[in-house]
């Protein structure tokens, strides 16, 4: 045996007694049961058979635990959408990701990582596949900024004057633009803490989406509403310089509006500054994507 690698007899071990952990529960009784058949004979039986019982008995306690801890993370990763789902189903979706892509970080917070773009194909044609989706993309937006490093806010220098134009500003990582179209956010907040698990009807869409401002406080995270004209200039600012994404405001603005727009926008974008959206100016690449919920 090479210096540093683990002896066959355990390698052995350690990948039966993976497989066991991964082998998916039964769900055809309407409850949560390991398949005990479904466990390769050999694994760990001569370890585990005895007086205390049987080897499979002993690795389905693990196997259990394994999915219920798994489904615990991904249901606080998407507490939405468990919900809009009801855990029962949610953890259905949960299970065929994972055995798509079993965990395989350290880290037992990163095994929702993808689920989001999983789900979208798992549901095709769904009756409200668009709600969904976009509760889907609020916990995942939410879960990004509760993960994301703090970052000092951005204050203009009078040195930065001359190039604030054709700069672009940094987005802080503790702040995103969402525009929910189903009133996701109030059904977020009402559902926090309450512990249910069973599926909650889906608000009606509005009639007028609604633009917000999430903002990852000491507190938690902070609602601040937008008007749509202020949201889209959030947005463009995060893809472009000012000067473009003023201009490019503008274009989009019709033409009664386009008076009052220089005043409002000025104003949008010292309360951007004010509110700590930024982190930084820099004159180089371009920004990142929008998020829509």
């Amino acid at each position: 045996m090479r210096a540093g690698l683990a002896p066959e007899w355990l390698a052995a071990l350690q990948s039966g007694f993976g497989a066991v952990l991964r082998t998916p529960l039964d769900r055809s009784t309407g409850t949560l049961r390991a398949t005990l058949s479904a466990y390769d004979p050999g694994t760990l039986g001569e370890i585990l058979d005895g007086p205390h019982g049987r080897a499979a008995e002993h690795l389905a306690v693990y196997n259990r635990q394994y999915w219920f801890r798994l489904f615990g993370v991904f249901q606080t990763a998407f507490p939405l959408t468990s919900r809009l789902f009801g855990h029962w189903h949610f953890n259905g979706h949960v299970t065929r990701f994972l055995l798509a892509h079993p965990p395989g970080h350290w880290d037992l917070d990163r095994a929702p990582d993808g689920f989001e773009a999983f789900l979208a194909d798992a549901i095709g044609d769904a009756a409200h596949r668009e709600a969904l989706l976009d509760a889907a993309r609020l916990d995942v937006t939410w879960r990004a900024l509760f993960r994301a490093p703090s970052t000092a806010p951005f204050r203009p220098r009078a040195e930065d004057a001359p190039r604030l134009l054709d700069s672009r500003l940094v987005p802080s990582p503790s702040v995103a633009v969402v525009v929910d179209r189903w009133a996701l956010l109030e059904l977020k907040s009402s559902l926090a803490g309450s512990g249910g698990e069973s599926a909650v009807p889906l608000p009606s869409a509005l009639e007028e989406p609604r633009c917000w401002a999430l903002a990852r406080e000491a507190g938690g995270i902070r609602h601040l509403a937008l008007a749509p004209r202020e949201a889209e200039l959030l947005l463009l600012l995060r893809r472009h310089t000012i000067r473009d994404a003023l201009a490019a405001l503008e274009s989009a603005c019709p033409e009664p509006e386009r008076a009052a727009l220089p005043e409002q926008a000025q104003r949008w974008l010292a309360r951007s500054v004010e509110r700590g959206f930024w982190a930084g100016l820099t004159s180089e690449g371009e920004g990142q994507g929008t998020t829509q919920v």
